[in-house]
This record gives structure tokens, sequence and C-alpha cells, in this order.
């Protein structure tokens, strides 16, 4: 029972962090631009050669993919707030701990599966080939 209460506790203070950080940004209009604009300026300036109409079809295309995506890197910030409690136990769990470490990996090759699949429509529908770009813990990308 102490351990499901520590599992719980854990995972409500992952999902409390991880919303809390997007109402730290500022508002739009508020004392310079926003977090999403300064990714959108970023993102601007990383394709000054493509033409308005590509950046757009991109643009959609990575909405298309956005919520899905937002939804693993959920499931995968659960299962690693989930692993901690184990591991954070004064007797780890090692058979738990590795299970969820292979249900990590599983969401993670989803992940990787669906950002594949958008590159590949990408290309596909505008002509443009783009680099992945190497995701991680904290990278970001996409962000909803």
């Amino acid at each position: 029972m102490k351990l499901r209460r520590t599992v719980v506790a854990t995972i409500m203070a992952a999902l409390l962090l991880s919303t809390s950080a997007a109402f730290a940004q500022p508002m739009d209009g508020a004392d310079g631009p926003s977090a999403v604009q300064q990714k959108q300026q970023k993102q601007q300036k990383g394709m000054r050669g493509v033409p308005p109409e590509k950046r757009e079809a991109i643009r959609k295309i990575g909405d298309d993919y956005k919520d899905p995506l937002f939804k693993l890197r959920q499931e995968i910030r659960a299962k690693h707030a989930e692993l901690n409690a184990v591991m954070l136990q004064a007797q780890p769990d090692t058979v738990k701990a590795k299970a969820i470490s292979r249900d990590i990996s599983g969401l993670q090759v989803q992940e990787m599966d669906l950002l594949i699949d958008m590159h590949a429509r990408i290309t596909k529908e505008t002509g443009l080939r783009l680099p992945m770009k190497p995701m991680g813990m904290g990278s970001g990308a996409m962000k909803k």
C-alpha cells in the first residue's frame, strides 16, 4: 500500500511539474515574445530559402502529429516517474523496474515511428528533405 501511494504521489508530482512549466511562460504580447513565438521565429530562420506555402504545409503536417506525439511523451514522462518511484524504495523491485524500463523503450520506439512518418509525409507532400533532430529527455521538440 505504501508503494502504491508513493507511485501515485510521484506521478502526480511529475504531471504537476510538466503542466506548471506551460503556465510559467509569459502571455502573448507581454514583455517580449512568448515561448511559442520564439520557437516559430527560430524555425523560420532555419527555413530561410523555403517558400511560405511550403512552410505552411510543414506546419499543417506537424499539427496533425502534435497531439499523438504529445500523448506519447506524457506517457513516457509518467513511466519515468513510476520508474523513479520504484527505484527510490528502500528495497527497489528490480524486476518491476526492468519491466517499466521496457515499457519506456517501447513508447520511445512509437515516438520515433511517428516522427519518421511525419518526416516522410513532409518529403512526399513538399519535396523538402528535413534532418531528424536528435531526441532525448527534455528535448522539447513539438511540445503542445
